[in-house]
């Protein structure tokens, strides 16, 4: 895999989690019930504390990755 591709990938994720979260505050002013409660601890908050967790670990990566071809090219 390119490691470019991963940064791009990383950004969309990024972007896309915050949009979701845009998007789900918005939804307060006309879903504020038990149900609405129930959907957000059962899937938002999982949903964006795993997608949270993945953008640093995909720098990481990435950061691996260009070490490792470094290393490769220097060969």
């Amino acid at each position: 895999m390119n490691v470019g591709n991963l940064q791009a990938a990383k950004g969309r994720l990024q972007e896309a989690l915050e949009q979701l979260q845009v998007v789900w505050a918005s939804t307060a002013d006309e879903w504020d019930d038990a149900n609405s409660r129930a959907f957000e601890e059962e899937h938002m908050r999982i949903i964006v504390e795993e997608a949270s967790a993945a953008i640093p670990a995909i720098s990481h990566l990435s950061q691996l990755l260009q070490s490792a071809q470094r290393e490769l090219e220097e060969r």
